[in-house]
């Protein structure tokens, strides 16, 4: 509409003509309309009649109030277009502009200059939109005259409203409403006039799906009908009002000094609450039928491991993700923010995201994210979420059998890392001889959910013989104690290992009997999660893990 818009009227130039002027009366005016029948007349609202005169004739004049005064409309049409439904076509259309003047004088703003409305029986033309059911835009004439084409369609005072609100648009904010940087405030809030003047009808639904097709990455300011939505969700959180504030507001210029405008009239916060309530489906039409939308959920970014991730939307987009956290207790942290956001668990209020999560599953936790940047750069945000090893999903309890087995003191029989490393060290073919101790060769489970690796000091033994054939030769301790927690999921035993050391006291005696003493330590920052397949039974216990690669079999140690 309004330039172009989808409902129409219904206008078919009858026969009985004769009689409209016994409906209404012609009244008296100052109104100094211009020609009809000039060539050209109608060029700004109809490309095919750029150099055309209309054989014209009134088919009514009438007055209306508006908040800037008393105003005349009067009703046109084409002396060759005599069909039938003119009557009721011209008491349509009247209807429509009475109404749109009610509403206007409700809000208590704006006006509008005189308007001629050309009942056309042309077949609408058609833009890059598709039909345009109806045009309206003011001609250079004294008086600054509205005129409106009304083509053949239905509804006509809903299309009526849209296109007096243009009128209103051109006489109280100026011709910065015909600039295409100004369609999402000019198209969205005409629409928004209309169903404020003609309310609970499903006229805009077309434009609702149409935002929630383009609303994830096409900035508000970059629309055009379908930016309605805001317009609705504005009027009814600010007052109508406030739709005359965004109006006024707006530069006679491009986009980027629009959004500034914008920006400078509605906070983040403010922007953020719109973004809330669209993804909530909360926003309602003028008179509160809630509008039809189905809102796009936005990319799912997923931490099932400690990781970051980065979220994005430019300026005015009206931004939306979904973060899903896998079961385990999280420790989150956000840097690097630009503008604002917050989250909701299924149906839970919007919130901001907690610093820890617990998520006990199996199943995630999916929060939405509303989110709105006003400056600039948009909406950035980085979000870094880190997994405590030591508190394990919900895991299968542990039965009675396998928990009697487990628990107890293990003496290591066979495996373990240090048999890899001994193994890989003989196979390097340097060492004529080693003895590589297992820093986990006695083992400790309680039945309270702790384990511990008692890790008394180890004695490692190793003769090196060098290129040139002299032997040296290396001897001491290994030592590593560590405790944590552990769990049991099926044949799985999770260990949670708490931080710790390990301590090398290491004797090296070079060839020619000199010695020195090599004494460090070192172990993981942080807690450590393995996961080792598991037999027990018959005495002993076996861990498996890698798949195979390591295998430890231990012995009951009493």
């Amino acid at each position: 509409m309004g330039f172009s818009e989808k409902a129409g009227w219904h206008l078919a130039l009858g026969l009985g003509f004769a009689m409209a002027s016994t409906m209404w009366t012609v009244h008296p005016t100052h109104a100094q309309f211009a020609d009809c029948a000039a060539p050209g007349y109608l060029s700004g609202v109809d490309d095919r009649m750029a150099s055309t005169g209309l054989a014209c004739d009134e088919a009514v004049r009438f007055t209306i109030e508006t908040p800037g005064g008393t105003r005349q409309v009067r009703i046109i049409y084409s002396t060759a277009d005599l069909a039938p439904g003119l009557l009721r076509g011209v008491g349509d259309i009247r209807d429509g502009v009475e109404r749109a003047a009610a509403a206007l004088r409700s809000i208590g703003q704006g006006t509008t200059a005189d308007i001629t409305i050309w009942a056309s029986d042309l077949a609408a033309p058609e833009d890059d939109l598709g039909r345009t059911d109806a045009v309206a835009r003011p001609i250079d004439a004294a008086g600054s005259e509205c005129v409106i084409a009304m083509y053949r369609g239905s509804d006509t005072p809903f299309v009526i409203a849209h296109e007096f609100f243009h009128c209103v648009q051109y006489a109280t904010v100026g011709e910065k409403t015909h600039r295409a940087s100004s369609s999402w405030w000019a198209e969205g809030s005409a629409e928004w006039f209309a169903n404020f003047t003609v309310p609970g009808r499903a006229h805009s639904d077309g434009d609702v799906g149409a935002f929630d097709s383009v609303s994830p990455n096409t900035p508000l300011t970059s629309m055009a009908q379908e930016a309605v939505v805001f317009f609705f969700w504005l009027s009814k959180t600010f007052g109508p009002s406030m739709v005359m504030a965004v109006m006024e507001a707006m530069p006679d210029a491009g986009e980027a000094a629009q959004q500034d405008a914008l920006a400078g009239l509605l906070s983040d916060q403010d922007l953020r609450e719109f973004a809330e309530d669209y993804l909530d489906r909360l926003i309602a039409q003028p008179g509160g039928r809630i509008i039809p939308s189905n809102p796009m959920e936005g990319d799912i970014y997923v931490w099932d491991d400690s990781t970051e991730h980065d979220l994005e939307a430019d300026r005015f987009v009206l931004g939306r993700f979904q973060l899903e956290f896998a079961c385990g207790d999280w420790s989150i942290e956000r840097r690097e923010e630009e503008g604002v956001w917050r989250v909701s668990l299924d149906e839970d209020p919007w919130e901001d995201l907690p610093e820890r999560l617990s998520i006990a599953g199996p199943d995630p936790d999916t929060y939405r994210v509303a989110a709105f940047g006003t400056d600039p750069q948009g909406f950035r945000v980085t979000i870094e979420a880190t997994r405590n090893p030591c508190l394990q999903c919900e895991t299968t309890p542990v039965d009675d059998e396998a928990l009697s087995c487990l628990v107890g003191r293990w003496q290591l029989a066979s495996g373990g890392y240090g048999e890899q490393i001994e193994r890989a060290l003989r196979a390097s073919g340097q060492f004529e001889s080693i003895e590589y101790p297992d820093l986990e060769s006695e083992l400790v489970i309680s039945r309270d959910g702790t384990f511990e690796f008692p890790g008394p000091p180890e004695g490692y033994n190793a003769e090196v013989r060098t290129p040139g054939g002299d032997l040296v030769v290396g001897f001491g301790t290994l030592a590593m104690a560590s405790n944590g927690q552990w769990s049991v999921d099926g044949d799985t035993l999770h260990m949670c290992q708490n931080p710790h050391r390990a301590e090398i006291d290491l004797t090296i005696v070079n060839p020619d009997g000199d010695s020195g003493r090599l004494r460090t330590g070192g172990g993981p920052p942080g807690a450590v999660q393995r996961s080792r397949d598991f037999t027990c039974g018959g005495g002993g216990l076996t861990l498996i893990e890698d798949g195979g690669f390591v295998t430890w079999h231990y012995t009951r140690a009493e």
